[in-house]
């Protein structure tokens, strides 16, 4: 068994430098050298880009739950709420405010890391659901069925990433629980001192945004087709071809994780630059999907503001396929609107 050896910090504050050491017959060390932590501004900025990315994702999901204008796929509602579970996680410490606690509760503590290893892979998992739907109807247009017509099919890629999360939720849970020494408050968020969780979330994650690799070409060729024959025989609406021009370019992005990924699987560091950088997803996701009409209709309807955002014929004569995604007994839907 391997012997873990924590170097003390120089002072008490939590923004030291902490190394510490394993002590055994593998090459690999199996605990985290902690860099020097993040500074008040750093702290502020990136709580600051989670909360704005908790805050834009929930809203633009409550809005296409509750509003009729706004039809969107299945597993794009399960990917806002991925991403809104993931902006918590990462601001938990702030919300109880501890975050600035060189010892926060040890409860909340517990929490927070094993979130922070367990939520990359919901994310991860719900981004290529929601690509794979996305390139499935771009790739067999109105040829076949809408993907939620197989209820088996579309619950399974709903369940799937949630049941990993919960699994891998539990289990480094219980991995605090019974080693409550092992958290430690980086000072952006509570972490594991460990690499065994670090290195079992970035595993998953780069399994994850690897597999989306092939699915993000042939999704590119399939839209570069029906772009190009758009105004003769091309079974996509308009509007369906943006929506899925914008899951491909927030595809793009998710490939940071699998950077992110590797940075974490092959050192024993953990600094506040990759965390930076990753705070900046959430808030581009809810650039790439908010900006939308059909939400700033829905907006301006409930806030009774007059809105200036005419409707084309093309989008008014919308062809139904994700209309009926949403509701596969209704195949002429009167309702449909921008997806």
């Amino acid at each position: 068994m391997s012997k873990l050896v924590i170097s003390s910090p120089s002072s008490p504050d939590p923004t030291s430098n902490f190394k510490f050491a394993s002590v055994d017959m593998f090459p690999i060390p199996d605990s985290i050298e902690f860099k020097s932590s993040a500074s008040g501004t750093i702290i502020k900025v990136f709580i600051g880009l989670q909360l704005s990315g908790a805050i834009g994702m929930a809203v633009i999901l409550f809005t296409a739950i509750i509003s009729q204008k706004v039809k969107r796929l299945a597993t794009w509602y399960m990917f806002c709420a991925s991403w809104t579970i993931s902006c918590l996680s990462y601001t938990l410490l702030f919300i109880v405010g501890q975050i600035h606690l060189p010892e926060p509760k040890k409860s909340i503590c517990v929490t927070q890391a094993a979130l922070m290893y367990s939520v990359p892979t919901l994310t991860a998992s719900s981004t290529l659901t929601l690509l794979v739907h996305s390139w499935y109807n771009v790739h067999f247009g109105l040829s076949r069925p809408p993907l939620e017509s197989n209820r088996r099919v579309i619950t399974t890629m709903l369940l799937a990433p949630v049941l990993l999360w919960i699994l891998l939720l539990i289990g480094f849970i219980s991995l605090g629980i019974k080693n409550p020494s092992l958290v430690h408050n980086f000072g952006l968020y509570c972490t594991f001192m460990q690499l065994l969780p670090a290195k079992i979330s970035s595993l998953f994650v780069i399994i994850t945004t690897f597999s989306a690799i092939p699915v993000q070409v042939s999704l590119g060729l399939s839209l570069c087709r029906n772009i190009d024959r758009r105004n003769t025989s091309s079974t996509m609406s308009t509007q369906t071809v943006k929506m899925v021009i914008r899951v491909f370019t927030f595809s793009f992005l998710i490939l940071i994780g699998f950077v992110e990924g590797l940075i974490h699987l092959v050192t024993p560091y953990r600094n506040t630059a990759v965390d930076m950088i990753m705070a900046f997803l959430p808030g581009s996701g809810v650039l790439i999907f908010g900006i939308q009409k059909d939400l700033f209709q829905s907006w301006f309807a409930w806030t009774r503001i007059s809105c200036c955002l005419p409707r084309s014929k093309m989008e008014e004569v919308e062809v139904a396929h994700i209309s009926t995604s949403m509701n596969p007994s209704q195949s002429e839907s009167k309702n449909v609107e921008q997806s």
